[in-house]
């Protein structure tokens, strides 16, 4: 008997190697879609945040492209005649500045805060929407209190300015109360639109 030969009763087509895999082993293999940015469900107040979360993004950029000039002058320093301490404090002052500006953006965008989402996995439904309620609940106050430790800082009769640049403390301590206001808004937009509809059982509005 020809080894060749298919079963006996019927014909068997060759086997093609190049035939793509099965559907769902294509879906398995393939990586998952980013997650939506955290919007409003409406106009204009989409555009709105569109928008903000564009300014934001410039503001981080620039920055953060500050902060990569003012290090590199500080290592030219060393080889140049004269120094410039304010460059230093300069750079970690845009570094504090970046951070608190950029918290709100991170909040509705990708790749979002670091998390350790491990209750994910045990609570479903409406349990893992009242956690999740909770927790924007706790940033939330937790960003009041520093609004008003800063805004106290800001106000006060005593203006102290930085030793090398002498910048204004009030100016310095304004850009974080910024960035807590920044992330205030984000926050109660994730409730409105996603911890309270999931915990009516209607699931996350649209973002």
């Amino acid at each position: 008997m020809d080894p060749n030969d298919g079963p006996p009763g019927g014909t068997s087509a060759p086997l093609d190697e190049t035939a793509p895999a099965e559907p769902h082993l294509l879906l398995e293999s393939e990586e998952s879609p980013e997650d939506p940015p955290l919007l409003p469900e409406g106009e204009p107040m989409r555009t709105i945040f569109r928008a903000l979360g564009l300014l934001e993004q410039i503001v981080g950029s620039l920055l953060l492209g500050l902060i990569l000039v003012l290090v590199l002058a500080q290592v030219a320093q060393r080889y140049l005649p004269g120094a410039a301490p304010w460059t230093g404090e300069l750079a970690r002052l845009s570094l504090v500045w970046v951070t608190f500006l950029m918290a709100g953006y991170l909040i509705a965008y990708a790749p979002h805060h670091i998390a350790i989402q491990v209750i994910d996995y045990v609570a479903k439904g409406r349990w893992l929407a009242s956690v999740k309620l909770f927790v924007n609940l706790v940033i939330l106050a937790t960003c009041l209190v520093l609004i008003y430790g800063g805004y106290t800082l800001v106000t006060s009769g005593v203006d102290q300015v930085t030793p090398a640049g002498e910048l204004s403390m009030r100016f310095v301590n304004a850009l974080p109360i910024v960035g807590l206001i920044l992330v205030v808004v984000r926050v109660v937009l994730a409730i409105v639109v996603k911890d309270v509809p999931a915990l009516r059982g209607r699931g996350g509005g649209p973002a």
